[in-house]
């Protein structure tokens, strides 16, 4: 989880504090007072965790992907482990129900029917033997009434088996295959589910910058959102200054201008990103007796992390 925050110092600016050029016969460009400011990208972890892993410190240079903290992962692991159990279970419940039955149990019920074709074939010929005599009055009626009784309960169980097999030999019904399916479908997005929130549990750089704080350590438990790194992005460093309305007409979007500042050897080259459209009047955080009770607009110029200038670090922008 990524935070960014824009980190700037009051400051008291002397006069005296910065050289505006030598006396060359010609005169210098006007200097425009401002000061150093960081954006900031606070790190933080989307869950709550032990910190079991942080392989960076303080000033260390990272790349996008490199990882910041690892955060323990038994009960993700475990998660993801059930969910992969549970897509096999529904997988073959599915494919059980698309093959119909075993061929053990279909060789079952066709042996139940053999018997069944026996015992209607022997009911079958007591029928008609037996049906003859009791219209001749040699059987009682009684007699003749069961073997037709028999003979029909026999049809019908041969019948029955018949039907029977029939249906074993065909798959689930469509209902109960889609169920199965959906069962299926559930699992894998479970699945899906588990694998992001243990991916989630390793946070790593989103771009290249410096690990300017660490708030929290190994062996230490993460709250989700709170900060536990603090990176400076390789272009999170600006200048803001601020520029007379007379002037603003000379700053244009993209424009190169120049940065000085003590204790730097030379001075560094930056590109204007904002100009407010807005003017104010010199805010306190620049004391400068030239630019008092005027209205100004605010200009932000980027710098790289790599020149050497430090967030609250007083400057002059000439261009």
């Amino acid at each position: 989880m990524y935070r960014s925050n824009t980190f700037g110092l009051i400051l008291v600016v002397a006069t005296s504090g910065l050289a505006l050029g030598g006396c060359t016969g010609t005169e210098a460009p006007e200097a425009h007072i401002g000061y150093v400011e960081a954006d900031w990208i606070y790190v933080a972890s989307p869950q709550a965790g032990w910190i079991v892993e942080q392989p960076v410190h303080e000033g260390m240079d990272v790349e996008a992907g490199d990882i910041l903290f690892r955060l323990d992962t038994q009960a993700q692991e475990a998660a993801l482990a059930e969910a992969n159990a549970r897509i096999a279970q529904s997988g073959a419940q599915a494919r059980n129900m698309s093959t119909g039955a075993r061929e053990a149990e279909i060789r079952a019920l066709q042996a139940r029917l053999g018997e069944a074709r026996a015992r209607l074939t022997k009911a079958e010929a007591d029928k008609t033997r037996i049906l003859p005599l009791v219209e001749r009055g040699l059987e009682p009626q009684a007699r003749g009434d069961t073997v037709s009784a028999e003979a029909d309960m026999a049809a019908a169980a041969v019948a029955a088996l018949t039907q029977d097999i029939a249906v074993a030999r065909q798959a689930a019904r469509p209902a109960e295959r889609e169920a199965a399916d959906a069962l299926t479908v559930s699992a894998e997005a479970a699945r899906d589910s588990a694998a992001y929130r243990l991916s989630q549990r390793t946070v790593t750089a989103a771009v290249p910058g410096r690990v300017e704080g660490v708030f929290l350590k190994t062996g230490e438990y993460a709250n989700p959102g709170a900060p536990i790194v603090a990176l400076l992005p390789v272009d999170g460093l600006k200048v803001r200054f601020f520029v007379p309305q007379a002037q603003l007409p000379e700053v244009s979007l993209g424009q190169p201008v120049t940065i000085r500042a003590d204790g730097l050897p030379a001075s560094i080259e930056a590109t204007v990103s904002y100009i407010s459209s807005t003017a104010e009047y010199t805010p306190p955080v620049i004391y400068s007796k030239g630019s008092r009770d005027k209205l100004v607009f605010l200009v932000e110029a980027r710098v790289a992390t790599s020149t050497g200038l430090k967030p609250g670090l007083p400057i002059e922008v000439v261009w």
